[in-house]
């Protein structure tokens, strides 16, 4: 390989691209972080690698015909199959476990704590103009079950943090064939098909799963109706992953103390959440900002982008290659 030339078009990693071009003398960065139209075309031309983030455009593979590898930003690709690239021969890679885990996990422990410590009480007094000690059904997080679905990057992190609070951790993964014990923080790890039996024992369930067909709507009514009573359902992976329909319900119904959302169904095609989960009180929505708070927030991304584009050059086995097939 004499150059290589490298197309950038990520503006959330910022424009210092010096983490790609240090990585060897040969690579030559295209920064298209700002490009569009005939400028896009240009760079995507000459691009033997891509680095792109969210929102992507629709048709990039075939703009590309040198085009031989494509990372991108985020640790779902459940996104990228609105995009040629998905359908392409071109090798994707994905930034699991290195997405602000840390963050996202912090996120799912506050959300627990918001319902478990009553500070959802709190606000639904102050905006009916309330001020009593009534309706506090306060519960300790210590030693209450936190269910984790998919336990990768920030389930992972997820399973640190509820633990470091004296929280009883169980968790699933697509992975696993058996139950086991102790394993990457989880106090107890199941196969995904024992989701129903991990529902039963938890107070509280974090969805961490990536998107995929199998996962699409798998918290169904039938997970809603396996959980504690009281449960919380706490979502920072994807919407579609949840039957909207079904959540409404429970909470409708008491089935559920409440819901913490950062997603929701449709959010990633840019449509409005629907006015149920707006207006349900015992419905805490915010818009896919979990990530967002640590000033090394990106870090990560760049690094792991960096060692990529290393093995590339070395042509060495790539990290976190997409499985079109299974999804993730």
């Amino acid at each position: 390989m004499d150059v290589i030339n490298v197309a950038v078009l990520a503006p959330a990693l910022g424009p210092d691209l010096s983490y790609v071009s240090a990585v060897d003398s040969r690579v030559r960065v295209i920064d298209a972080n700002k490009a569009d139209g005939a400028d896009l075309d240009a760079a995507l031309s000459v691009a033997d690698v891509l680095l792109v983030g969210y929102p992507l455009p629709a048709v990039l593979a075939a703009r590309a015909p040198h085009l031989v590898w494509a990372h991108h930003t985020q640790a779902g690709v459940s996104n990228l199959r609105t995009c040629d690239l998905w359908t392409s021969t071109v090798t994707l890679t994905s930034s699991r476990g290195a997405m602000a885990a840390s963050a996202i996990a912090e996120y799912v422990v506050a959300a627990a704590a918001f319902f478990a410590r009553g500070l959802h009480e709190g606000t639904r007094q102050k905006q009916a103009g309330l001020f009593t000690r009534d309706g506090y059904d306060m519960v300790a997080l210590r030693q209450a079950t936190i269910g984790v679905v998919g336990l990768g990057g920030i389930g992972r992190e997820v399973a640190r943090l509820a633990r470091a609070l004296g929280m009883r951790v169980l968790a699933t993964r697509r992975s696993v064939t058996a139950p086991a014990y102790d394993t990457d923080g989880a106090d107890r790890l199941l196969p995904a098909g024992q989701l129903h039996q991990m529902a039963a024992e938890s107070d509280f369930l974090a969805v961490c799963a990536q998107l995929t067909a199998e996962t699409a709507g798998m918290i169904d009514a039938a997970v809603f109706a396996a959980l504690k009573p009281g449960a919380v359902l706490i979502n920072v992976a994807r919407g579609e992953e949840v039957d909207e329909d079904a959540l409404i319900e429970a909470l409708v119904h008491g089935d559920l103390r409440g819901a913490v959302l950062d997603v929701y169904d449709g959010e990633l095609a840019g449509r409005p959440a629907r006015r149920e989960l707006r207006e349900l009180p015992q419905v805490l929505l915010t818009p896919h900002i979990s990530g967002r708070g640590d000033p090394s927030h990106w870090e990560p991304n760049r690094r792991l982008f960096a060692a990529n584009l290393r093995r590339f050059l070395d042509g060495e086995p790539l990290l976190n290659v997409v499985d079109r097939e299974r999804g993730y």
